[in-house]
Protein backbone atom coordinates (compact mmCIF):
# COMPACT_ATOMS: atom_id res chain seq x y z
CA UNK A 1 0.00 0.00 0.00
CA UNK A 2 1.55 3.30 -1.46
CA UNK A 3 1.29 6.24 1.77
CA UNK A 4 -0.22 9.33 0.57
CA UNK A 5 0.56 12.80 1.57
CA UNK A 6 -2.58 12.51 4.08
CA UNK A 7 -1.26 9.50 5.85
CA UNK A 8 2.28 11.08 6.10
CA UNK A 9 0.76 13.74 7.96
CA UNK A 10 -1.10 12.18 10.80
CA UNK A 11 1.73 9.14 10.93
CA UNK A 12 2.83 8.81 15.06
CA UNK A 13 5.46 7.48 15.89
CA UNK A 14 6.41 4.08 16.56
CA UNK A 15 6.96 2.93 20.42
CA UNK A 16 9.73 0.10 20.90
CA UNK A 17 10.06 -1.14 24.14
CA UNK A 18 13.56 -3.52 25.12
CA UNK A 19 15.38 -4.88 27.86
CA UNK A 20 19.36 -5.75 28.16
CA UNK A 21 20.98 -7.39 30.50
CA UNK A 22 24.82 -6.76 30.62
CA UNK A 23 27.82 -6.60 32.91
CA UNK A 24 27.07 -2.46 32.96
CA UNK A 25 30.22 -1.77 35.52
CA UNK A 26 32.52 -4.24 34.11
CA UNK A 27 31.72 -4.65 30.87
CA UNK A 28 33.84 -3.12 27.89
CA UNK A 29 31.37 -1.57 24.85
CA UNK A 30 31.97 -1.41 21.45
CA UNK A 31 33.92 2.18 21.74
CA UNK A 32 36.16 0.16 23.99
CA UNK A 33 34.76 2.51 26.95
CA UNK A 34 33.88 0.87 30.06
CA UNK A 35 30.02 -0.49 29.89
CA UNK A 36 27.99 -2.49 27.24
CA UNK A 37 25.81 -1.89 24.18
CA UNK A 38 22.26 -0.77 25.12
CA UNK A 39 21.04 -0.77 21.57
CA UNK A 40 22.04 0.46 18.14
CA UNK A 41 19.07 2.13 15.79
CA UNK A 42 19.12 2.50 11.74
CA UNK A 43 21.82 1.46 9.62
CA UNK A 44 24.55 2.61 7.07
CA UNK A 45 23.12 4.49 4.03
CA UNK A 46 19.68 4.26 5.92
CA UNK A 47 17.66 7.90 6.81
CA UNK A 48 15.47 7.85 9.72
CA UNK A 49 13.72 9.87 12.16
CA UNK A 50 14.20 9.33 16.00
CA UNK A 51 11.72 11.10 18.32
CA UNK A 52 13.13 10.13 21.47
CA UNK A 53 14.48 7.52 23.84
CA UNK A 54 14.64 7.00 27.24
CA UNK A 55 16.56 4.17 29.86
CA UNK A 56 14.67 3.61 33.23
CA UNK A 57 16.90 4.45 35.93
CA UNK A 58 14.57 3.70 39.56
CA UNK A 59 12.83 2.44 41.33
CA UNK A 60 14.15 -0.82 41.21
CA UNK A 61 16.95 -1.24 38.27
CA UNK A 62 20.01 0.16 39.08
CA UNK A 63 22.29 -0.05 42.78
CA UNK A 64 20.59 3.22 44.52
CA UNK A 65 24.30 4.21 44.90
CA UNK A 66 25.11 4.03 41.37
CA UNK A 67 25.81 7.06 38.85
CA UNK A 68 24.73 6.30 35.00
CA UNK A 69 26.98 7.30 32.06
CA UNK A 70 24.89 7.28 29.31
CA UNK A 71 27.19 8.19 25.93
CA UNK A 72 25.58 8.04 22.18
CA UNK A 73 27.50 7.81 18.95
CA UNK A 74 26.88 8.91 15.18
CA UNK A 75 29.01 8.48 12.39
CA UNK A 76 29.78 11.93 11.43
CA UNK A 77 32.22 12.90 8.42
CA UNK A 78 33.10 9.03 8.17
CA UNK A 79 34.12 8.23 11.99
CA UNK A 80 31.58 7.44 14.37
CA UNK A 81 31.51 10.67 16.64
CA UNK A 82 30.44 10.65 20.38
CA UNK A 83 27.46 13.20 20.55
CA UNK A 84 26.03 12.77 24.31
CA UNK A 85 27.95 11.66 27.42
CA UNK A 86 25.43 11.83 30.70
CA UNK A 87 25.74 10.93 33.84
CA UNK A 88 22.66 10.32 35.60
CA UNK A 89 21.77 8.78 39.87
CA UNK A 90 20.25 6.25 39.79
CA UNK A 91 19.28 6.87 42.98
CA UNK A 92 15.72 8.74 42.08
CA UNK A 93 17.01 12.40 42.84
CA UNK A 94 17.46 12.90 38.40
CA UNK A 95 14.19 11.65 37.99
CA UNK A 96 12.52 7.53 37.08
CA UNK A 97 13.67 7.94 32.95
CA UNK A 98 16.93 8.97 31.80
CA UNK A 99 16.75 10.81 28.31
CA UNK A 100 19.14 8.90 25.73
CA UNK A 101 18.11 11.42 22.86
CA UNK A 102 15.84 13.47 22.18
CA UNK A 103 14.56 15.62 18.49
CA UNK A 104 12.51 18.62 19.04
CA UNK A 105 11.64 18.35 15.48
CA UNK A 106 11.77 15.44 12.76
CA UNK A 107 15.20 15.74 12.61
CA UNK A 108 16.33 13.24 10.05
CA UNK A 109 19.06 11.32 10.70
CA UNK A 110 21.64 9.69 8.76
CA UNK A 111 23.10 5.69 9.83
CA UNK A 112 23.11 3.96 13.02
CA UNK A 113 22.66 5.88 16.51
CA UNK A 114 24.66 3.25 19.01
CA UNK A 115 24.17 4.18 22.48
CA UNK A 116 26.06 2.50 25.38
CA UNK A 117 25.60 2.45 29.42
CA UNK A 118 28.46 2.22 31.75
CA UNK A 119 27.51 2.13 35.92
CA UNK A 120 29.71 3.14 38.34
CA UNK A 121 28.10 0.71 40.72
CA UNK A 122 27.69 -3.59 41.77
CA UNK A 123 25.30 -3.58 38.09
CA UNK A 124 26.61 -6.34 36.40
CA UNK A 125 23.73 -8.53 35.30
CA UNK A 126 21.28 -6.06 35.93
CA UNK A 127 18.17 -6.58 33.37
CA UNK A 128 17.74 -2.95 32.08
CA UNK A 129 14.53 -1.29 29.75
CA UNK A 130 14.80 1.35 27.61
CA UNK A 131 12.10 2.44 25.18
CA UNK A 132 12.87 4.58 22.00
CA UNK A 133 10.45 6.01 19.61
CA UNK A 134 10.93 6.59 15.47
CA UNK A 135 9.06 7.91 12.80
CA UNK A 136 9.52 6.19 9.25
CA UNK A 137 8.94 7.53 6.00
Amino acid sequence: MKKTGIYKLTERPRIVPGTVTANWNSGVATSGQPGADLFTYGEVGQWWRMQEAYLKLFPGVWNIASVITIRSYLTMMGIEQIVGDEDWDADGTDGYVALIYWFWLNAEVYGPLRVEVYSNGADDGVVVPYEYRVKSW
